[in-house]
């Protein structure tokens, strides 16, 4: 209890700060906001490097991963079967941070999260730059909103997961591509696909922000381009057999068949967690339809509304899912605010940090029992994020002259 007092504290004075900043109008300037966003989640991040408990991935797979780059071996073939896969840019930018750790002689609990974190901190000028609201004090306050928004601070600095790295970088092609820069972006949303596949949900939007099909397939090119060329740098950096890329290039889309913690899957389980393939063959096609009906509806939608319905669907439809999904939607809700965003803030926050905070704290026993009921009220989240997707844009009027 005392653990989830301490780890609860930020997170409860950051959404108490964002809730106030909205009653009283606050526009703070863009350092106040990234400086705030800096205190609340280098206050989590020490406490839970601190911790007894450390995520598995993060305590177990990122650093094996880091390890084998440095030891020159290719990471996707040296992973436990399920754990982590990484395509390269991952894979390297968490040696990178490992080989600084072991310089400075800092702990991995304290150096796996630091990236993370900064990603995070990145996203707030870009999420205030990028909202739709035209009163510059208003776009001000999104940026304050997203620091101190729950669920972004317990992914970047408690789980140290890498959603803010590709957020970032999908986030800042966005804003790339609406000021005209059409290479800039593309490459911004390869880097943002080379870090994780599900960054191809952020693409549409990118495409939809640049004028003319010319310029579109110059920026699909370039998404493209760079994780190709990030697949082919593991011939020379790990000695990796050019005949062997087509199974690297699978072994880092695949995943472990988890399924029971979110959605219809919870309740097929009945709240159980199970691990099994048949889910994905039936789900990978829906989800897939879903996403492709989505695509439709919102076409004629402004960017930030196409990516934000498009993230939105892929957690009401998904089968497999981990707590840190619920960051990924979190930075287009703030840039185009709704009536749905606050309760999904709050919503996802306290769901969130009931498994984070305190099911992590629980033997396997207890531990199973809790997760049925926070598997189960996953429809309640649900039902908060299908209230939060966007309008679809109504058709012009026909001009009466």
């Amino acid at each position: 209890m005392i653990h989830v007092l301490v780890m609860g504290l930020p997170l409860v004075a950051g959404l108490a700060l964002g809730v106030l900043a909205a009653r009283r109008r606050w526009a703070p300037p863009l350092w106040a906001a990234v400086a705030v966003g800096a205190v609340l989640r280098a206050a989590m991040m020490l406490i839970a490097a601190q911790d007894t408990w450390q995520p598995y991935d993060l305590a177990v797979d990122f650093p094996a991963t880091a390890d084998a780059v440095l030891d020159g071996r290719d990471p996707l073939f040296e992973l436990r079967e399920g754990g982590w896969h990484f395509l390269p840019l991952l894979a390297y930018l968490l040696a990178g941070v490992r080989a600084l750790g072991d310089l400075l002689g800092l702990p991995w609990g304290f150096t796996g999260r630091v990236v993370p974190v900064l990603a995070d901190l990145a996203l707030i000028p870009l999420v205030a730059k990028l909202s739709t609201d035209p009163d510059s004090r208003v776009r001000a306050l999104r940026g304050l909103q997203y620091a101190c928004a729950p669920v972004v601070l317990m992914v970047s600095a408690v789980h140290g997961q890498f959603g803010p790295i590709t957020l970032v970088l999908g986030a800042a092609a966005l804003l790339a591509a609406r000021n005209g820069g059409v290479h800039l972006a593309g490459v911004l949303i390869g880097l943002s696909v080379t870090s994780a596949n599900w960054s191809v949900l952020l693409l549409p939007g990118v495409l939809l922000a640049v004028p003319g099909l010319r310029r579109r397939l110059t920026v699909l090119g370039w998404t493209a381009v760079v994780p190709v060329a990030f697949l082919v740098s593991s011939v020379p950096v790990f000695g990796t057999p050019i005949d062997r890329l087509p199974a690297t290039l699978s072994a880092s889309l695949s995943a472990r068949p988890v399924v029971g913690d979110w959605g219809w899957t919870a309740i097929v389980t009945g709240g159980e967690q199970v691990v099994s393939a048949g889910y994905g063959t039936v789900g990978t096609p829906v989800l897939a339809l879903a996403l492709l009906a989505a695509a439709w509806w919102w076409r004629k939608a402004d960017p930030v509304a196409l990516t934000l319905a498009l993230l939105l669907v892929f957690l009401i439809v998904t089968y497999r899912f981990g707590a840190q999904y619920l960051m990924w939607p979190m930075p287009y809700l703030i840039m185009r605010w709704g009536r749905g965003t606050w309760p999904v803030i709050v919503v996802t926050g306290l769901w969130a940090a009931f498994a984070y905070l305190f099911m992590t704290r629980l033997t396997p026993a207890p531990w199973q029992d809790a997760h049925i009921w926070w598997a189960l009220s996953s429809l309640v989240v649900i039902a908060f994020l299908i209230r939060a997707l966007p309008a679809r844009p109504r058709p012009a009027s026909p001009d009466p002259s």
